[in-house]
């Protein structure tokens, strides 16, 4: 039991920055009621990961019916967290390094994301962001 806790604290102490300045940037974001999605603030539509952090929080909150609507693959989280935490393992590294699984998670991602656009789209989360960096850049050259 002690490899995979390491191999989480090592993951924390290499990104503890990384992971420190996403939180601020996720709380300050929820607290300011801004929009936290960066590519959507850039080009107003959402990404395929759009709505995961609503995701989490309905996860949190036990509501995962919610968190399913957020985002479907919120529930691929602990997975991932799980591959990370027993990387040291033969099996797992031969999951982890397998592309045809990551070719088939990424069709599903981009399937789901297609239909996410034609059944939810524009009802959030998948609701385009009016105030988008990349209408204001559009505007300067079209004036």
């Amino acid at each position: 039991m002690k490899k995979p806790l390491l191999n989480i604290m090592s993951f924390i102490s290499r990104f503890n920055i990384p992971i420190c300045l996403f939180g601020l940037y996720v709380f300050l974001t929820r607290a300011m009621e801004i929009q936290n999605c960066v590519i959507k603030w850039i080009i107003g539509y959402p990404c395929p990961g759009c709505g995961m952090t609503r995701a989490v929080f309905s996860l949190i909150q036990f509501d995962f019916i919610q968190a399913f609507r957020y985002n479907p693959f919120v529930y691929l989280l602990p997975f991932l967290f799980l591959g990370i935490a027993f990387q040291h393992i033969d099996f797992v590294k031969k999951i982890i390094s397998n592309k045809w699984l990551a070719i088939g998670i990424a069709s599903l991602i981009l399937i789901a994301y297609i239909l996410r656009f034609v059944y939810i789209y524009p009802a959030p989360p998948m609701d385009f962001y009016e105030h988008n960096l990349l209408s204001y850049i559009l505007k300067l050259f079209s004036s």
